[in-house]
């Protein structure tokens, strides 16, 4: 921690001195430049609607986003706000194609996947997808790592999402992809919104908005705050009078900007104090199971845990960005610096006394079926990341070049808690397991590129970077706080490693705005540490080392506005994956005699595998009389296999066959200042499986629908929506013993200000 504010303190202070330095310097003072690097700018929105003039910085440099050679898409603040916005990843990322949310039932144990990239799901292992606040890293850590918070969707400005391989700009775990989020900027008038929500079937209150003031010339401020205060919900645990899907906490941002002649710098400050969705699932034993003669089966909503459910995740950042215009080149630096502290209680085996009891004598469960109805387990994670990003970009005559480096730096100190009930045989009341993990990434990167006629471009990125990761782990006895469990509960452990990925693209300009790509490029995930471990029954016990996976993809695509308020992209990709990393589990179950427990997920390197798929998404704006809309169709198909190992043959887990959404959005005057609107988003998932099993089941299929209308009186406005508006009940996970279930239908009102 000290360490930290000491990078930060210097960071800074090396910061000030080149805004004083550039500040001096009046013959830039008039220097043009565009707003901001992350500013959504739009060409002649009000003609066009077209979402290739969208400019954005995927590239770590300011591009429109039909000019970059590479699958990417935008979603923007103002589209978010016509279908209600969004508080959760799944909800954000819905008609994005190829990307697929991994809902867990909570926030801090799901995940986002691209293009058939690996899951961790149930691990303490790094995503497969890196996931970025304002250009700053913010994955990583056993909890919570692999998922945007609740307050990362905040005040929206844009969201930008990058498709592929993106490991030579973005570095380590960009293997499906990379999604930026980019908070709204302070800007230099007097502005703000504000909007009032609630949902009736969870008696949800939600409070949201922001505010934006000048202070001076070229000073302005931008304060946003979200409020939630949610007590039911449709999972319902009776034994504690909880619902598992309640929420309650609230989340605040601060934002000062200074922008004077070629410096342009913004200092953010955040926190959030959230209890969020714990996770819930049903237990679900077939009559005639060994150890169950009648079978038992929970209620689908309903869990019997005597273990009160609980999750929480609090989070404070702090990030400073500054922009200088060299005159010819441009120089961004981001420093970012995040505490993330999330919780968890799970009932492993998800019965109370009283319920196990009432069981047995219903001869559902065995009378000497061993199950220890308090099992429990409770999770702490506080994970503690910096990093440090510079780049400059330029271009001159026919060249575009940029050259970077960023550091990232990684605590987390981690617990796992487990209960049982003493039995003379063995008195322990259970057990506690901490666990320290420190980890070091630093890394130089660069792009050039090549114009070798107007129409045609060659660009080559690299990136090295160099890893480090180390490891303490320990088992103690509750009762005596001695040392437990021998010496595998004793780890010590770091590994080292360093990698070198590419990324080389041809592209050319076709008449009519579109651009053709092919393009090469590698990238990798990094290894770590499995520190949950197995009950030492376990009949696959967890292994605690895992390497890094290694990727080389290679991908075709052509993009562009063929016509006037139209934009389509599509591509194909190939992507060759050595030393997979899989999540697989230690073969526990409350079936399992031997070892009658929840079952403890770990990670692996699975073999060498392949992923393949292509991908299309289309918009287009029209009018209609007197109003307007805008009909955007996503799809894709994917798939992928292992091809060595002991896995061999079998297909890559949670990969949907096909995903694909469609959002229309219309708006209507129908007197002065009075405009109806609506908005339509229809999503959907078919086909794959869901584990690396031979007999894993298939994933559910599913269509979702949300609706939305509602009218504007100039800038105030009223809507009433209906989320899962046909009430459509899916599998969210399946195991041997395990359900879970999607959310049911929630239907609401939300009021809207602008000023």
């Amino acid at each position: 921690m000290e360490r930290k504010a000491h990078l930060l303190f210097c960071t800074v202070a090396v910061w000030s001195a080149t805004a004083a330095s550039a500040f001096a310097q009046e013959a830039a003072a008039d220097a043009p430049r565009s707003e901001s690097s992350a500013d959504t700018v739009v060409a002649d929105t009000g003609d066009t609607g077209d979402d290739g003039a969208i400019v954005v910085t995927a590239r770590r440099r300011e591009e429109r986003l039909a000019d970059i050679p590479t699958a990417a898409s935008v979603i923007d603040g103002a589209a978010l706000a016509d279908r209600g916005g969004a508080t959760g990843s799944g909800e954000l990322l819905a008609d994005q194609p190829s990307v697929r949310f991994n809902n867990l039932s909570s926030s801090i144990t799901s995940e986002i996947s691209i293009r058939a990239s690996s899951t961790a799901r149930a691990t303490n292992g790094d995503p497969s997808v890196g996931l970025y606040r304002g250009g700053a890293y913010i994955a990583g850590g056993p909890v919570g790592g692999r998922n945007f918070t609740r307050l990362d969707l905040l005040d929206i400005g844009r969201v930008e999402v990058l498709r592929g391989t993106q490991g030579a700009l973005y570095g380590r775990n960009a293997v499906g992809g990379a999604i930026n989020i980019i908070s709204a900027e302070p800007e230099f008038d007097l502005s703000g919104w504000g909007s009032a929500r609630y949902a009736f079937e969870t008696d949800a209150l939600q409070l949201q908005g922001a505010v934006n003031v000048p202070l001076g010339d070229g000073i302005a401020m931008r304060l946003s705050g979200d409020l939630v205060e949610q007590d039911k919900g449709f999972f319902y645990n009776p034994d504690n009078d909880v619902y598992f899907d309640r929420q309650k906490g609230h989340g605040l941002r601060g934002q000062i900007r200074v922008k004077r002649g070629p410096v342009d710098a913004i200092v953010m400050a955040e926190t959030q104090r959230l209890t969020t969705p714990a996770i819930h699932y049903q237990i679900f034993i077939p009559a005639g199971t060994p150890g169950f003669p009648g079978g038992y089966v929970q209620d689908r909503f309903n869990y019997p845990w005597n273990t009160a459910p609980r999750a929480s995740q609090d989070i404070d950042g702090l990030q400073a960005i500054v922009r200088v215009d060299l005159g010819g080149a441009d120089l961004s630096s981001t420093t970012s610096y995040r505490r993330r502290h999330s919780e968890y209680d799970l009932d492993n085996d998800a019965v109370s006394p009283a319920e196990l009891a009432r069981a047995r004598a219903a001869g559902q469960v065995g009378a000497l079926t061993p199950i220890d109805p308090n099992s429990a387990s409770y999770v702490v994670d506080t994970t503690d990341n910096f990093s440090q990003d510079i780049h400059v970009a330029g271009r001159s005559d026919r060249l575009t070049w940029l050259v970077g480096a960023d550091m990232l730096l990684l605590d987390s100190d981690f617990s796992v808690t487990t209960t049982r009930t003493p039995t003379p045989a063995n008195p322990s009341p259970g057990n506690i397991a901490p666990a320290r993990l420190h980890f070091e990434s630093y890394a130089a990167y660069g792009s050039l590129g090549f114009d070798i006629s107007d129409s045609l471009n060659l660009t080559g990125e690299l990136r090295y970077t160099h890893d480090s990761r180390s490891i303490t782990a320990r088992l103690y006895d509750l009762g005596t706080g001695l040392p437990t469990g021998g010496p595998s509960r004793i780890i010590d452990d770091s590994i080292t490693a360093d990698n070198l990925s590419y990324n080389a693209t041809l592209s050319y300009k076709l008449a009519s705005g579109i651009l053709a790509y092919a393009k090469v490029g590698s990238s990798y995930r990094a290894g770590g540490f499995n520190t949950r471990l197995s009950d030492p029954r376990a009949p696959n016990p967890v292994e605690v080392l895992f390497g890094n996976e290694n990727s080389t993809s290679y991908e075709l695509g052509i993009k562009g506005s063929p016509m006037r308020r139209g934009y389509f992209a599509i591509a194909g990709y190939y992507t060759d994956l050595e030393d997979l990393i899989a999540q697989v589990d230690d073969g526990c179950a409350l079936t399992n005699p031997t070892c009658p427990v929840a079952a403890v997920s770990y990670l692996t390197n699975a073999g060498d595998a392949k992923s393949w798929g292509i991908e299309a998404e289309y918009s287009q704006g029209f009018d209609l009389g007197p109003g307007s809309g805008r009909l955007a169709f996503s799809g894709s198909r994917q798939g992928g296999q292992v091809r060595s190992g002991r896995y061999d043959g079998l297909d890559l887990a949670q990969v949907p066959d096909w995903l694909a959404s469609a959002n229309l959005n219309l708006r209507y005057p129908v007197a002065n200042e009075v405009t109806l609107t609506s908005n339509i988003l229809v999503s959907g998932q078919w086909g794959g499986k869901q584990e690396l099993t031979a007999t894993s089941v298939d994933l559910d299929d599913y269509v979702l629908v949300n609706l939305r209308v509602g009218v504007e009186f100039g800038k105030v406005g009223i809507s009433v929506f209906a989320n899962n508006l046909f009430d459509k009940i899916y599998y969210v996970a399946q195991a041997p013993t395990i359900n879970r279930y999607s959310q049911p239908r929630v239907i609401g009102v939300e009021g809207r200000m602008s000023f």
